[in-house]
């Protein structure tokens, strides 16, 4: 297994970075095409288009669950129970979801959209609605993906959608502007879905939908589990997809164009860090189905995920700024300041991977929703108070104080309530990830402030000497004696054969 998680982490991280260098790359063009103005809209119909995760009711992650457990058993009819009541499932949901989406279109004020661009994100909206349905069914095959830990397919299958779509938006947006990036995005979707279904049956020859095997009782089942899931649900979308919104409400859609500048270089960092903490969900449902005891799996992992995090964010605090000033331009600089609390949320976000996920393969996650939603209310709160008093780093600080009380804080209590693990442990761990990356960020920021940097040169020169540096620290700081000599073995033995 261990073979297997270190060959689907780095395949993850093979289409981590091209989906971020693809991103890296369209970015800037698009600001330069499209304009701050109609980049602002084209980011804004993106969150919009994520507000509708919510109606999937948590079921993904349910049937995701009883997938695995029924792969672990070899029970092959379970599995296509469990595949056959999922695929009506969630087509009877993408259908609410797509009605929603044409609902919404018809109120484009909502979203402080202006009179000029009113046309276009309601359109947007409306041809958005196909993508919703399609991506509503692709969640019965990613179960399979997670349950056989063929993370490697997965990865594959979206480093080509990355390609793909980054070749349409070059090819469409001079023609066809903002359409062209609604067309790429669709055509990229269309031919990676359906080699998912392609490979899903290759991976699982017994698959077999048939509506005989269509189960209420199964749909109970899972909506048992999922129910929970669902105010987390609604609790994750407000956190990752509201701030657009409000900034859209609070200022313009320049401001939106700004803030997105600092969150999608967060986002993009913390996608690489996910290709190895996004790996052990499974992991803890099937030793949940063997009966195993997680403590020490937990501490581990907590270990490993702050490590890879805290290595990618220290050389992102300290060469931020320069990135962004050769990245999106001299007029963008100060998104670094944004940049700096968002950094803070990936930290609480990658501390809380491993405490969610073993809640959710215990079926301990009843009150992670009750969490998210506290953690989402104050985060929406606290950015409207903060945002009107000190702008766009008011909204950034109010997101992150939202993610430190509950993601850190309140996820670990919920912990503590169901499992006698060392929380304590847990908890320095994530305070020697901040401090790390936050103190040594800062001396780095500062030592580099003697040194004349202007050049994409410059930059890739002092990345790398700052990231292994940054390596370095943080696995002296973050992993214990084993964790240091199993991953040395792993890493060695990898590049060995």
């Amino acid at each position: 297994m261990k073979k297997q998680l270190l060959t689907s982490s780095l395949f993850r991280l093979i289409e981590k970075i091209i989906v971020i260098v693809t991103s890296l790359m369209l970015t800037p063009y698009l600001i330069n095409v499209l304009g701050d103005k109609d980049y602002g809209l084209w980011i804004l119909i993106l969150s919009v288009l994520g507000w509708f995760n919510v109606i999937d009711l948590g079921f993904p992650t349910a049937v995701q669950r009883q997938i695995t457990i029924a792969l672990e058993g070899g029970d092959n009819k379970r599995v296509n129970i469990v595949f056959s009541t999922s695929i009506v499932l969630f087509g009877g949901l993408g259908v609410l979801s797509a009605i929603g989406m044409l609902a919404l279109a018809a109120f484009p004020s909502l979203f402080g959209v202006n009179t000029e661009a009113e046309s276009i994100f309601s359109v947007a909206l409306l041809v958005f609605a196909i993508k919703v349905l399609w991506d509503f069914l692709m969640n019965a095959f990613h179960g399979f993906f997670a349950g056989l830990l063929r993370f490697d397919i997965d990865a594959n299958i979206s480093s080509l959608n990355a390609i793909l779509k980054a070749l349409l938006v070059f090819i469409l947006i001079p023609e066809l502007h903002i359409w062209g990036a609604i067309i790429a995005t669709l055509a990229a979707d269309v031919v990676s879905n359906i080699l998912k279904v392609m490979y899903t049956k290759k991976l699982y020859k017994p698959l077999k939908f048939s509506f005989s095997y269509v189960s209420v009782k199964e749909i109970k089942s899972l909506f048992s589990f999922s129910k929970h899931v669902v105010a987390s649900g609604i609790a994750q979308t407000l956190n990752s997809k509201v701030d657009p919104i409000l900034v859209s409400r609070l200022f313009d859609l320049q401001s939106v164009a700004f803030y997105s500048v600092a969150s999608r270089l967060s986002a993009h960092v913390q996608s690489l860090a996910s290709s190895v903490t996004g790996i052990f969900g499974p992991v803890y449902t099937k030793m949940v189905a063997r009966g195993e005891d997680l403590g020490v799996m937990f501490t581990k992992t907590t270990s490993i995920n702050l490590f890879v995090a805290s290595s990618l964010f220290l050389p992102l605090y300290v060469l931020g700024e320069l990135f962004i000033r050769l990245w999106v331009g001299e007029k963008f600089t100060a998104a670094i300041y944004i940049t700096y609390f968002f950094i803070l949320v990936a930290l609480c976000r990658t501390f809380s991977s491993s405490v969610v996920s073993i809640l959710f393969a215990q079926a301990n996650h009843k009150l992670v929703s009750v969490v998210n939603l506290i953690g989402a209310l104050a985060n929406i709160g606290l950015s409207i108070i903060l945002g009107l008093n000190f702008g766009l780093v008011g909204v950034a600080a109010g997101t992150a104080l939202g993610f430190l009380l509950s993601d850190v804080f309140l996820k670990l209590l919920i912990l503590n309530r169901y499992n006698d693990y060392k929380i304590l442990s847990a908890f320095w761990l994530f305070a020697k990830s901040v401090c790390l990356v936050f103190l040594g960020g800062a001396l780095g920021s500062y030592l580099i402030s003697f040194i004349e940097m202007s050049t994409w040169g410059d930059l890739l020169i002092m990345s790398a000497i700052i990231f292994p540096i940054s390596l370095i620290l943080s696995w002296l700081f973050l992993l214990d004696k084993e964790l240091k000599k199993t991953t040395f073995e792993l890493v060695y033995s990898k590049f060995k054969s």
